[in-house]
């Protein structure tokens, strides 16, 4: 009986284990190339961050207020009408508001 359910065990991790993954593109979490954390593009379009999948990945460039170079974000994100200033503010202003339509989304990438 043992046998049996150990064969079974091994044989449900197989082909568990065998399954076609997902996932198309990974972009790991390196300082170097600004990425903030580690990420995935999957195989029908969405993208996968910390186990939420978003349906956007938007890469946004601009300059924020007194900056002396542009700045630059990827975000994943429900809103694929999210600006730049969008994102700016959300990272340095004290309002609710500002901070609040960042929240379906994550910033993944910065430079």
């Amino acid at each position: 009986m043992k046998k049996i359910v150990t064969a079974l065990v091994l044989y449900t991790l197989l082909v568990t284990g065998c399954g076609k993954s997902d996932i198309s593109k990974t972009y790991k979490q390196s300082e170097q190339d600004g990425i903030l954390i580690t990420y995935y593009k999957m195989n029908d379009g969405t993208w996968k961050c910390e186990d939420t999948i978003y349906p956007f990945r938007l890469e946004l460039d601009g300059r924020m207020p007194n900056a002396e170079a542009d700045s630059y974000y990827v975000v994943l994100t429900d809103n694929e009408k999210l600006t730049f200033e969008d994102v700016s503010k959300s990272l340095y202003s004290s309002s609710f508001e500002d901070i609040k339509i960042m929240e379906s989304s994550i910033i993944v990438e910065m430079k």
